[in-house]
């Protein structure tokens, strides 16, 4: 989901499978960095698929790739009324990159999901310079176009940077945050510690920032339960922490809370996850399983 500062916040809060439709194809033409073969790749019979991305790309909102180290981007394909496909959707697809006149792909791409949850297709690649990069599902005329930044140009933290401390809302101490988990059953074991505290500890830390009592969409809403599941089966002993999105939402104060700021964060849910240094080993932006929060654990350890 999409923060925009706005009076009307939590209205204003853009899930992202609302954010897929298909862009027009444009030309590129230059070579890159990458492995890149400029050779062109016969189609299948066409797919029937349409290409939707669940991240901000540059055009629905201000993107969050960057050049330089490997990039998420989950899509996942709709029908031709438009809309994200739930059911009877392939194990993978193949996904082809264009960028200057340089092609990488197709690109298998397995199919993620938690049960109940829309499907989707995580692609991840290193992009090697700025600019606009097209995305086209293999076997079909579907495409996506993205655009690609300096990491200094982004406002979020990225992997190789420090966690910074954050006075994270914990029931002993909510720092004016009510609720301190919005989870409808009851509260997550998340909330004993700060960020700060957490830092202090010499553990891996995992932070997610999530708001799943006042999540509109099925991207934010799983969030909490995939991390749950995914730390039971970690055999080190972590440092985790959930930070819910706003001050106040059950008295209509969508105010974004300040972990949204110090980490940078124009949407949620995220998981960031550091080493016991405090290095950010892996984010997990938006839409995510516990196959790949398992994954992102895995770097810190």
């Amino acid at each position: 989901m999409y923060l925009r500062s706005s009076l009307t916040r939590r209205r204003m809060l853009l899930g992202l499978a609302g954010v897929t439709g298909t862009a027009v194809l444009a030309s590129c033409g230059s070579t890159s960095t990458l492995p890149l073969a400029s050779t062109t790749t016969l189609a299948k019979e066409p797919t029937g698929y349409g290409l939707g991305a669940r991240f901000p790309d540059g055009y629905n909102s201000s993107t969050i790739m960057a050049i330089g180290s490997p990039q998420r981007a989950p899509y996942v394909l709709q029908g031709s009324d438009g809309w994200p496909i739930t059911e009877n959707v392939p194990d993978s697809i193949e996904l082809i990159i264009e960028h200057e006149g340089a092609t990488l792909g197709p690109l298998t791409i397995n199919r993620h999901g938690e049960p109940g949850s829309t499907p989707y297709y995580p692609l991840i690649f290193t992009p090697p310079t700025v600019g606009v990069y097209t995305v086209t599902l293999n076997g079909s005329t579907a495409t996506h176009l993205f655009k690609v930044k300096e990491p200094g140009d982004l406002p979020m933290l990225l992997v190789g940077e420090q966690l910074p401390p954050i006075e994270t809302p914990t029931m002993i101490n909510p720092q004016g945050i009510e609720p301190v988990c919005s989870r409808f059953e009851e509260p997550c074991p998340f909330h004993q510690l700060s960020v700060t505290e957490a830092l202090k500890q010499s553990r891996p830390i995992a932070v997610l920032v999530s708001t799943p009592g006042f999540c509109q969409s099925d991207v934010c809403g799983p969030a909490v339960e995939v991390l749950i599941a995914a730390i039971a089966l970690q055999e080190h002993d972590w440092s985790v922490i959930h930070a819910e999105v706003y001050v106040g939402p059950n008295n209509n104060d969508f105010t974004t809370a300040p972990v949204i700021d110090a980490l940078g964060l124009p949407f949620e849910p995220s998981l960031y996850v550091a080493n016991a240094q405090g290095t950010i080993t892996e984010v997990v932006h938006l839409t995510m399983d516990q196959r790949e929060v398992t994954a992102a654990l895995a770097t810190a350890v």
